[in-house]
């Protein structure tokens, strides 16, 4: 089920019901799930020193009814990963439903996004690999008996596998017969490197994964903070799509951002175990991004996400080695 879009008026009477005081209020563009807006800290005309005004709210408000249990699924996980990880998570302090509209707030996470940096120096390269390392550590070594009920799945490899399977059907039903090229003939080498991706992926690129682990799944580099030094990871956001699975899933966001070298600086500070084709996988979920954001764009109606989509999977697949 869609919910109605949320304005900025919206929130305004959100934040009056829920006294909280409010400044500028932002909304933040380009999410595929949610609407999600900044409120930034009420200082009350006064001149105060940075450091003495409380962070500002970030309020999300799901776009449908999927997204809503996602953000159910958030509400359980995000505490028992706050307990035992040293970076910053959102806290919900304000959830509930508001005109039948489900959202929660916390209070926003200071720092700038990974994405949103210049390149660093290698120097800096290196400290930073290592900061990611380290997070993606701690939250993988979270055992899986803890939020496996709340991800509502079961902490197999088997369950991981099935979750691909499922995808691949979906793929062939909303994906595949939209590969057609320009004399309106369908792709057969783009379709048929499809297939073979999926079945590389299920019979062979799998069978060396012993563990799964909790993962973000969604680990854009936008979605990491890095304190003000540029180098130290503060915060992981937006843990919708968070579930327990194959840990190589949570580097693909350095690898398409900033290549194979990055990857391998963050794997030496890795400190679990990634097995021999984790790099394979690592470029098979790049390549069935490409495929989620094929089969976004078609349900919301959006023609340019697919055309994107389409035209990053023949990209990838071709880096992938399928093409």
């Amino acid at each position: 089920m869609q919910y109605p879009i949320v304005t900025t008026r919206d929130v305004e009477n959100l934040l009056v019901n829920l006294s909280i005081n409010q400044g500028r209020i932002q909304p933040i563009t380009g999410g595929w799930s949610y609407w999600t807006f900044e409120v930034e800290p009420d200082d009350h005309g006064e001149q105060v020193e940075s450091s003495a005004v409380e962070p500002g709210w970030i309020f999300r408000f799901p776009r449908n009814s999927v997204v809503a249990e996602n953000l159910q699924k958030e509400r359980a996980v995000l505490p028992i990963v706050a307990s035992r990880v040293d970076f910053a998570v959102p806290r919900f302090e304000h959830a509930g439903c508001w005109n039948g509209q489900p959202y929660a707030g916390y209070r926003r996470i200071p720092g700038r996004a990974l994405s949103a940096r210049p390149s660093p120096g290698h120097k800096q390269s290196v400290e930073t690999a290592g900061s990611i390392g380290a997070a993606l550590s701690s939250l993988h070594d979270i055992p899986t008996s803890l939020v496996a009920k709340a991800c509502a799945v079961k902490p197999t490899v088997d369950t991981w596998r099935q979750r691909y399977s499922a995808l691949r059907e979906e793929v062939r039903t909303n994906v595949l017969p939209l590969l057609v090229s320009t004399d309106g003939d369908t792709e057969e080498s783009t379709l048929n490197a499809v297939e073979r991706g999926f079945d590389r992926f299920l019979d062979y690129e799998l069978a060396t994964l012993k563990d799964v682990a909790l993962v973000h799944c969604d680990l854009g580099c936008e979605h990491i903070l890095m304190n003000e030094d540029g180098v130290t990871v503060n915060g992981l956001i937006d843990f919708e799509d968070a579930t327990v699975g194959d840990p190589a899933i949570d580097f693909v966001g350095i690898y398409v951002t900033y290549g194979t070298e990055a990857v391998k600086r963050v794997r030496d500070s890795y400190r679990l175990a990634l097995d021999e084709q984790y790099e394979r996988r690592l470029r098979t979920y790049t390549w069935m991004a490409s495929c989620h954001e094929v089969i976004y764009g078609v349900e919301e109606g959006r023609p340019e996400l697919v055309e994107n989509g389409i035209a990053g999977l023949r990209t990838r697949l071709g880096s992938a080695g399928l093409l």
